[in-house]
């Protein structure tokens, strides 16, 4: 796939808390956040949740297919925040296990720890028989701060500041952090995707308590695809979910709205709602904004050529 350019995003993990096997989950899937997106040559994964064990094993395979036994596995890991469901199927990766991998991992500094001190102890004794500091994969930390976005050189990525103050190089891989208090306890950070003058906004374990945040709108405006926690409908919101750091349909399509984004993915689903409450959920949001569609387990949005295609038919019209 060397110098291919492509801008393809995999969800191997939709919902939010803890995972829902079960036949009430099968259409939209019952892991934890993970998502993968593959940039040019580069893949980068979001999230750590049970949904990152499928994509391990899909990237094992696909190593496999490498018959000359030489390349590596580059990848680039970034974490929202702390809590379990996006950590949970991190000692499950397999990647971790071969020496071939080269992981560097992005994250924010929670309650005064780094990405390494938050990571690490999920894969040492006594919460786990397998001591990460032993594997035969190589492991790169990085802490993101809000004022650092992430580029690719020949050297792999690096870090560099003032991200809202630079415009991209055209062809440049960047990844923009920008940090939120609004999920508790200690907030989380938000992604965006910049490549082949293309956007994407990873916006999970959000709430927007009054009305969309302007920094947050500024920051996601003109995306070419929001990924945007919808976890809630507007009745269990107002009931009993006030304050749980998670945004209802609303909130999601109201962000999309007033960021003018192309298209809306609901994402990080509650654990209790079946296929057909996201189903419905759905149809509400599409009737508040129109390019909107639900988050399911194996979906791919290929947006660079869904662009061609689009090209195409306005040369026919």
């Amino acid at each position: 796939m060397a110098g291919k350019q492509r801008l393809l995003v995999h969800f191997w993990g939709v919902r939010g808390s803890y995972p829902t096997p079960g036949a009430h989950t099968l259409r939209h899937g019952g892991n934890t956040s993970c998502i993968e997106v593959q940039a040019g040559e580069h893949t980068l994964i979001f999230d750590a949740g049970s949904g990152i064990i499928r994509l391990g094993d899909a990237l094992m395979r696909r190593l496999a297919q490498d018959t000359t036994k030489q390349e590596s596995l580059d990848l680039a890991l970034f974490i929202t925040h702390g809590h379990g469901d996006h950590l949970v199927g991190f000692p499950f990766f397999a990647p971790l296990f071969e020496a071939r991998t080269k992981l560097h991992l992005f994250g924010p500094d929670l309650a005064g720890q780094n990405i390494e001190q938050l990571v690490t102890p999920l894969m040492s004794p006594p919460y786990f028989p397998v001591d990460m500091r032993q594997l035969p994969s190589q492991r790169t930390f990085h802490t993101l701060y809000d004022t650092q976005c992430v580029t690719w050189h020949a050297g792999g990525p690096a870090l560099e500041e003032s991200a809202e103050d630079n415009v991209g190089v055209e062809g440049e891989l960047r990844v923009v952090a920008k940090l939120t208090q609004c999920h508790p306890q200690n907030g989380a950070c938000i992604y965006r995707i910049e490549y082949a003058g293309k956007r994407i906004v990873y916006a999970t374990d959000v709430e927007w308590k009054e009305g969309s945040d302007a920094g947050f709108v500024q920051f996601i405006e003109g995306a070419d695809l929001l990924i945007h926690d919808a976890q809630y409908t507007v009745t269990d919101y107002q009931q009993e979910k006030h304050g749980f750091g998670h945004s209802t349909i609303a909130m999601a399509t109201e962000a999309a709205r007033l960021a003018q984004v192309r298209e809306l993915v609901l994402f990080h689903h509650e654990p209790t709602y079946d296929d057909n409450q996201l189903d419905l959920m759905e149809a509400e949001a599409r009737a508040q904004f129109a390019h909107t569609r639900s988050a399911c387990e194996g979906m791919e949005i290929d947006l660079l050529a869904e662009t061609q295609k689009e090209q195409r038919r306005e040369k026919t019209l």
